[in-house]
């Protein structure tokens, strides 16, 4: 309690002539501005209302005498992302669309030689853009980030599945079958979707033939082919936001700005605790939220990394390009990883019938009006199928995921596509007449990092240096997995159905063969997959991570971080389960933290 009296002793002292004068002086203060400042004090601050900032709300928010403030700088999502077979990943107006910096290795016929790095500025972040698919990745991912530090233990997979199991609800009862990785009651709905077209059956079949059983790859399989659950409830996109926030938004004491950009972390240097953030908007001047417990940051591994920064948090040396004072020199934005993959690996379906503007009205008449039809599904995206190279993994290395594209067949007659356009989406995804098969490296080994963008370093989009595929052994595993995707044009299943090799331009790769034509194509038509992680990667010591295993910043109190930043390297699987679990996980650290021990804040010094 001493703590906290502190930091109101520091708020009702604290002089913000940045803002409005001195509005705490007595000669000028008015109640109004008295009436301002009271409802400016919060004990918890969330930073970003994401996929992890929305579970955190709905969990503090729960505990009556706290007030929480949420802080989110997209607005608040609409039903058109709603509709499953809508692609939300292409909407930019509600992404962060980031590039990454050019390079020699990857990237390299891209617009610009750079990948797009795409997530979500909405409430919900990228629980709203994402493929929506419910995988966890693997045991042994949650078990190597173990090492000799006694708080890495809570973070192995026996010590965490629990907190994936909190928010669960899973609709399909033969996979409720496997109670020990699956519950019910949770607010994330997770089932399959009803609607099933045959070319998913083909290709099921075809990944069977080669040796792929169809089994529920969250229980841990090293290989498998998957009909894939996905974050739904009717039929309808479930986002946390619609999960978490959306139920909770009566609540008293839970306020929710949009629209805002945090610019600094306020931090009380000699005390080493923060006493709240800066924010603006486009309509109104600089305002500051001040904290009475903690500030909590979840902007995702490149919007904290620009915040920290900004706030004096951060690589010493690379602070002091900016002439940003130094308040704790942590390795902020260092072991930035993506997950990553090609284009170029498509197939064309044979005896697919054109699809007619009024076919697709109809469907999403039929959507609307009852939750049904081909819209309620997303196609061959369904789909994936995992394999293991290495035996010795005992987990997959790499994801086959397949995503339809319809291309019009005149686009065909005269010359091949181009790889751009076997990847643009034309239509909902439902309606395909061709399959990119992406195959996902999901446990890359090569690092990069985000820093402040040179120009404008408060509002400038932060440069990141992904150096996708700058280790060679990256390339390497891309590459023999397409040889082995490759195969399936081998398949009883596929000949019978008539689907071959789509005629894709492979410039400037097109005069090379076999393996070195594949290598060629993975440098130049890279794809990151939009899931970076370990800027803010969790550990031991301030020199090799910025967080503890309790997920507090070293070096000061009343700041945590809790979403995918922290991972210190990436999971076999997508971002939107784990940080949801790293959010129920952190939650409960906060209640146990604040509430069961009577708010004592142990301090860290």
């Amino acid at each position: 309690m001493e703590l906290l009296c502190r930091r109101l002793q520091w708020v009702v002292l604290l002089t913000v002539s940045a803002v409005a004068g001195d509005l705490l002086s007595k000669a000028t203060r008015t109640k109004a501005d008295e009436k301002d400042i009271r409802n400016s004090v919060f004990d918890f601050i969330i930073v970003g209302g994401g996929t992890a900032g929305c579970v955190l709300a709905n969990r503090l928010s729960a505990v009556h005498d706290w007030k929480v403030l949420v802080l989110e700088a997209g607005e608040e999502e609409n039903i058109d992302y709603d509709i499953p077979g809508v692609p939300t990943k292409e909407y930019r107006p509600i992404l962060w669309n980031f590039r990454t910096e050019r390079n020699g290795f990857s990237c390299l016929s891209r617009p610009g030689g750079s990948c797009e790095v795409k997530t979500g500025k909405v409430l919900g972040g990228s629980s709203v853009t994402n493929d929506m698919k419910y995988t966890r990745g693997s045991k042994k991912d949650y078990d190597g980030w173990r090492t000799s530090a006694v708080g890495s233990i809570a973070w192995m997979y026996d010590n965490v599945i629990e907190h994936f199991k909190h928010s669960e609800d899973n609709g399909d009862y033969e996979v409720l079958m496997n109670s020990m990785f699956h519950s019910r009651g949770g607010e994330m709905r997770v089932q399959r979707f009803k609607h099933a077209d045959r070319f998913m059956e083909i290709f099921t079949a075809a990944f069977n033939e080669m040796g792929l059983r169809s089994i529920d790859i969250n229980t841990n399989a090293a290989e498998a082919v998957v009909n894939h659950q996905f974050a739904i409830a009717n039929n309808t996109r479930l986002s946390t936001n619609t999960a978490f926030l959306k139920p909770v938004k009566h609540r008293k004491n839970l306020t929710i700005k949009t629209g805002v950009t945090v610019t600094k972390i306020l931090v009380n240097v000699q005390e080493k605790t923060v006493d709240g953030v800066m924010y603006e908007t486009d309509r109104e001047k600089q305002r500051i939220a001040y904290v009475k417990r903690e500030i909590i940051l979840t902007g995702g591994a490149i919007n904290n990394v620009r915040l920290l920064h900004l706030s004096g948090i951060g690589p010493a040396k690379e602070l002091k390009k900016f002439n940003i004072t130094t308040l704790l020199d942590l390795p902020v934005g260092m072991n930035y990883q993506d997950q990553v993959t090609t284009g170029g690996l498509a197939f064309i379906l044979g005896d697919v019938a054109p699809v007619t503007e009024s076919e697709i009205v109809n469907d999403f008449k039929t959507w609307f009006q009852s939750r049904s039809g081909p819209l309620a599904s997303r196609g061959i995206n369904q789909i994936s199928a995992f394999i293991q190279l290495y035996e010795s993994n005992n987990a997959p290395d790499v994801e086959f995921s397949l995503d339809g594209n319809y291309v019009r067949s005149d686009k065909f007659m005269l010359t091949n596509i181009s790889v751009h356009s076997s990847e643009e989406t034309n239509m909902p995804l439902p309606y395909y007449n061709l399959v990119n098969i992406n195959p996902i490296l999901l446990r890359p080994k090569s690092k990069g990092k985000v820093t402040l963008n040179k120009r404008n370093p408060k509002y400038g989009r932060p440069v990141i240096q992904a150096n996708l595929l700058k280790e060679s052994e990256d390339l390497e595993i891309l590459v023999d997995s397409i040889d082995i995707a490759l195969q399936l044009l081998d398949t009883k299943e596929m000949k019978k159905a008539d689907i071959k090799f789509a005629p894709v331009d492979l410039f400037p790769c097109d005069r090379l063969r076999n393996r070195d034509q594949w290598n060629c194509i993975a440098r130049h038509y890279t794809k990151a997959m939009s899931n970076p992680i370990g800027t803010c990667r969790m550990g031991e010591n301030r020199t090799e991570s910025v967080v503890d295993y309790e997920l507090r910043v070293h070096g000061i109190e009343g700041l945590r971080i809790i979403d995918a930043s922290v991972m210190p390297t990436h999971v076999r699987a997508g971002l939107f389960v784990p940080t949801m679990m790293i959010a129920e996980k952190g939650a409960s650290m906060l209640l146990k933290d604040w509430k069961e021990n009577r708010g004592h804040y142990y301090s860290r010094k």
